[in-house]
């Protein structure tokens, strides 16, 4: 059999299951890439870096090596386009901070670190700026609903893994790279070094690395407008620094720990120009990008990660997983202005969150290691708070947004505290040498408390004197629970042929802060809001059904699915102010999912990926395409390679298809081909490569769902961010 890559069949170790539901992975969909052996259940794959025994996951689930993260990092792409190059359910990345809009099948995907949960209860969308990918070790995704996660993960799971020490002796690595598509002030760079090593008991790894940008520029060397909606990621500053340290201690117990600090901020002199008065709001041919910004507090993501683990392979019997964990992030969004004649105001917005958690898994083998038995328990608590700068308007009017001076201060959205408890169980059963069936249940509760918030609008009000109080929408209680189910069977046809069918659930909590705190007000009195009391926000269900078809033999590797979600409600949001709604209508999403790897000959390999989707909502003239906004699109991706001695190449592209609803919204597709390379020297490895080889003019698809987000705010120009042109890359990377 051939070695499997992220295309090809994944198998699936029984006690991975057990240290995924610790790390927080579905228990219903693990895998890794290894050597596939004739008969797979001789199988040992290698998980959290312990030795288990396979068998197989009817789910459609990938495992990206870290060769394949640098290999596209390191010729230059950009991490969230790296990944959906590589996944194909994945949609097209934004090339700015967020990741809002990039949806796995369809729906909203979960992302973790090592097993936390990078996703929050206000669901600010820049999980994927969370770690340089020199740090990353593998990346297991999960695609379709999880149940036995739990919330947010509808859509499936990206667990990012970190790297640990993994040599006997000390290691030193340094990397180095440049970036540019030779236009004016576009150079980007990058400086990362680590040191791993063994020393008795204790493995270890520390790194630090830095990553700089300059302006990005689209195929006509125009300067891309920055985003000043989500934000950009244009002349930024990024440093993360982490540390990972194992310790075996006596029998089979070992004590792993993973601390993180992660920082990326905006240093930037260049922004987006709109003209005197802001004219360029209505008037596009007023917009450019200028020197000139002012602006103490420039847009930044930072994080810091604390995760601890202790595992005991041989509790009476049993295995015993422990996690606890801390994650702290702070958000700083750009100055956006809210026109309104002498009522204009002008103001961002800084978020702040705070997690801590912990869970604990057992794991049992019973019918002569036939079944396997995982079953724990989950805690976490969540702290939110938020505020909002103020900026004087006539200032930045007049220089044409590029001067903020800072004013007052004052709430953003409601203090949110979310409590969530969970127990799960997942069996595993061998049932014949040929079929293995899965089951599992998961129960989750959570309480939500939310402040008394009195809307930002009146307390600016207040603050400046327009008005002597104001009523404060009310606060309060609510409680969730739901129940979650999978099921799924797994047949082994030939040793080159696997067939699986399953069932499982997921479920998503909307938004609080955005769905909670809105008022309707006649000067300082409260006419109507949004409270707890009277309007608690629906958790919502989804059901996903998939059939899948995986082949590995001699040089194919081919695995396909079919699938259908549906969910009971759907959130949207107000084009009047963007806040979270939760309407009854339901949402279904169906697809095909497919990947091919072909080794021609001892140089030359080749691959393709797929992705058919289709998204549909329930109205009362029946199921209508869903708002474009909302909505992923078909994609088509391919690659071929050609490897000899030393050098190795990869030409890869990707299709995005159009898309148009049934209101005639429409999405624009696009076509962007890569080209990569290597080149191994005496002493470390030269990479080098050309993003967007045949220079293609395109908007991304966040930019395109921007102008239709913002419709009613602004005009379409200002948040119309066209594709990075073609760049050159190089980097060079040693380990001693």
């Amino acid at each position: 059999m051939p070695s499997l890559s992220s295309a090809s069949i994944p198998v699936f170790p029984r006690s991975l299951l057990a240290i995924s539901v610790v790390m927080g992975i579905s228990a219903s969909a693990i895998a890794a890439d290894t050597n596939i052996a004739s008969d797979m259940d001789n199988l040992v794959v290698t998980a959290n870096r312990t030795s288990t025994q396979i068998s197989d996951i009817p789910a459609t689930v990938q495992v990206i090596e870290a060769e394949q993260i640098e290999q596209q990092i390191n010729a230059g792409m950009d991490f969230k386009d790296a990944l959906a190059q590589l996944i194909p359910s994945l949609d097209g990345g934004s090339q700015g901070r967020t990741n809002y809009g990039q949806l796995m099948r369809g729906r909203s995907v979960l992302v973790m670190i090592d097993g936390v949960s990078l996703n929050s209860s206000r669901s600010v969308s820049r999980q994927f700026e969370s770690i340089d990918p020199f740090n990353i070790a593998r990346i297991e995704v999960i695609a379709g609903a999880s149940a036995i996660y739990g919330g947010g993960a509808s859509g499936g799971i990206i667990n990012i893994i970190t790297k640990k020490g993994q040599q006997a002796e000390t290691q030193f690595s340094l990397q180095t790279g440049l970036k540019s598509g030779f236009d004016s002030n576009d150079l980007d760079s990058q400086l990362a070094a680590s040191v791993q090593g063994q020393k008795e008991q204790l493995d270890y790894r520390v790194s630090a690395s830095l990553r700089q940008t300059e302006g990005f520029y689209n195929p006509d060397g125009d300067q891309v407008l920055p985003d000043i909606t989500q934000t950009s990621s244009q002349h930024i500053k990024q440093m993360d620094l982490m540390a990972n340290a194992g310790i075996q201690l006596a029998g089979q117990q070992r004590l792993e720990l993973v601390a993180q600090y992660f920082i990326n901020e905006q240093d930037a002199d260049r922004s987006a120009y709109f003209g005197p008065g802001y004219a360029g709001f209505s008037d596009p041919s007023q917009i450019s990008v200028e020197n000139g910004l002012v602006l103490s507090d420039q847009p930044s993501t930072e994080r810091q990660l604390l995760n601890v683990q202790y595992s005991n392979m041989d509790l009476a019997g049993q295995a015993l997983y422990l996690q606890g964990y801390y994650r702290n992030e702070e958000m700083q969004f750009f100055p956006f202005p809210r026109i309104a004649g002498s009522d204009s105001t002008l103001s961002a917005s800084n978020q702040q969150t705070d997690v801590y958690g912990a869970k604990a898994v057992m794991v049992s083998q019973l019918n002569d290691n036939k079944t396997e038995l995982v079953y724990g328990l989950d805690l976490s608590r969540e702290n939110f708070d938020s505020s909002q700068q103020y900026y004087d308007f006539a200032a930045a009017a007049n220089s044409g947004g590029l001067v903020y001076h800072p004013t007052i201060r004052t709430g953003r959205y409601p203090g949110i505290e979310i409590d969530t408890a969970a127990l799960f169980l997942q069996s595993n059963s061998e049932l014949t040498n040929q079929l293995t069936l899965n089951a599992g249940v998961r129960y989750e509760y959570a309480n939500a408390k939310v402040d008394d918030f009195v809307a930002t609008t009146q307390q600016y009000m207040v603050a400046t004197g327009l008005l002597p109080y104001a009523d404060a929408v009310p606060g309060g209680e609510a409680d969730y629970n739901a129940t979650l189910f999978n099921l799924g069977a797994v047949y082994d046809l030939n040793a080159a042929h696997q067939f699986y069918a399953n069932f499982s659930q997921g479920y998503d909590i909307p938004d609080p802060a955005k769905y909670y705190g809105y008022g309707s007000y006649e000067g300082s009195e409260l006419i109507s809001g949004i409270d707890v009391a009277s309007n608690k926000a629906d958790a919502i269900k989804t059901d996903s059904f998939e059939l899948g078809w995986r082949f590995a033999q001699d040089k194919l590797n081919t695995r396909v699915a079919a699938y259908y979600s549906l969910s009971d409600k759907r959130i949207t949001n107000s084009s009047r102010n963007l806040s979270v709604q939760v309407v009854d209508d339901e949402k279904r999403v169906y697809g095909l999912e497919s990947a091919m790897e072909y080794q021609i000959n001892t140089q030359w390999s080749a691959g393709a990926n797929l992705h058919l989707v289709k998204s549909e909502k329930e109205t009362d003239d029946g199921w209508q395409d869903i708002e474009a906004y909302y909505a992923s699109t078909n994609k088509l991706g391919a690659n071929i390679n050609w490897q000899q001695d030393k050098l190795a190449l990869r030409l890869q592209g990707t299709q995005i298809a159009d898309y148009t609803d049934d209101a005639d919204r429409k999405l624009n597709g696009y076509a962007v081909f890569d080209l990569l390379g290597s080149y191994k020297l005496p002493a470390g490895t030269l990479n080098f490569g050309i993003s967007n080889l045949l220079n293609e003019e395109y908007q991304t698809l966040w930019s395109q769902k921007a102008q239709m987000l913002y419709a009613r705010l602004t005009d379409p120009a200002v948040v119309t961010f066209e594709g990075r042109g073609r760049t050159y890359s190089v980097s060079y990377t040693l380990d001693f």
